[in-house]
């Protein structure tokens, strides 16, 4: 292709893909009947649920990318026998809002800790999943006071685990490009990848669940943002200061994030513990929902 039909291409394509939007108004919250609450956060609209007794020890689940505090819902009844547990839709994702605001990972980091502060929760235990242990290893060097231990699932917090697309998707219009057509499409074929079993877990169902969400308005300009906002090589930098004790967990068939990560992530913690999890990908908690619940009361308790 020549350099003028390429270029031809590349503006037709961000015509078609448009400029992204973020949310422009009120989400309908009385009208949604999966919310449970909603905290306001710097004038973000957090969707937040907790479970279990009141006065037990509390532990803190974090989503990844593109998910949602749903993606814990089948091991949160186990936890929640001895646990507070505390989970929220990171902003722009879920039943949070998608204002135009601060999606860097310290914001990110920032709303998590101001979740705990407005259900009274002074100090916990963190769960985070894929691109949400880079949010709970930013809490724990940013916040070590409020941060007891970790475990941190399926870790995606490396530069090196970045794909081309979304490194591309940094530099300006190229993103909007990307994340216009690209976003919402090729679910199912997404979902598959990250399940080592994908002909039983990956439904019509959860596809269908999933694509409502990332459709909700401002959708793709806030993932965009959060992308922008990773900054992943300075976290990396900071790993080998925290202290709290972190269990790795790593699936022998998730090619999302991959073994050799976890390996190198558990390494560098100072008191880091890696255990390798088999038959199951990048999602153990809904894979192997029961020995994960049973795994997390022993590292929690």
């Amino acid at each position: 292709m020549s350099v003028s039909r390429l270029a031809l291409t590349v503006v037709i394509t961000l015509a078609v893909s448009g400029c992204l939007r973020y949310q422009a108004a009120p989400m309908d919250y009385e009208a949604d009947a999966g919310v449970r609450s909603i905290v306001t956060v710097d004038g973000t609209d957090v969707h937040v649920a907790v479970d279990g007794p009141a006065d037990a020890p509390a532990v803190v689940l974090v989503h990844g990318f593109a998910s949602s505090l749903a993606v814990w819902d089948g091991v949160v009844d186990d936890l929640a026998d001895d646990h507070r547990v505390v989970r929220l839709d990171l902003p722009g994702f879920g039943r949070s809002s998608r204002y135009p605001g601060n999606y860097t990972r310290s914001a990110l980091a920032d709303t998590v800790i101001a979740v705990m502060d407005a259900v009274g929760v002074e100090r916990a235990d963190f769960v985070g999943h894929s691109m949400g242990t880079a949010i709970v290893l930013t809490a724990a060097s940013e916040y070590p006071d409020r941060v007891r231990r970790a475990a941190l699932v399926s870790p995606w917090l490396y530069e090196d685990q970045v794909p081309w697309s979304l490194r591309d998707a940094r530099r300006a219009g190229v993103g909007e490009m990307i994340f216009g057509l690209w976003f919402t499409e090729h679910l199912d074929w997404r979902f598959r990848l990250a399940f080592a079993d994908p002909d039983r877990w990956v439904t019509e169902e959860m596809v269908v669940r999933a694509r409502a969400q990332l459709n909700r308005p401002g959708s793709r300009a806030a993932a965009l943002s959060v992308v922008r906002g990773l900054d992943l090589p300075a976290l990396e930098e900071r790993l080998s200061e925290i202290e709290a004790p972190t269990l790795v967990l790593q699936c022998d068939g998730d090619v999302v994030a991959r073994t050799e990560y976890a390996e190198r992530l558990a390494g560098t913690l100072p008191a880091g513990l890696l255990e390798p999890v088999a038959g199951c990908g990048h999602f153990p908690m809904i894979e192997r929902a029961e020995w994960f619940a049973e795994r997390m009361q022993w590292w929690l308790e």
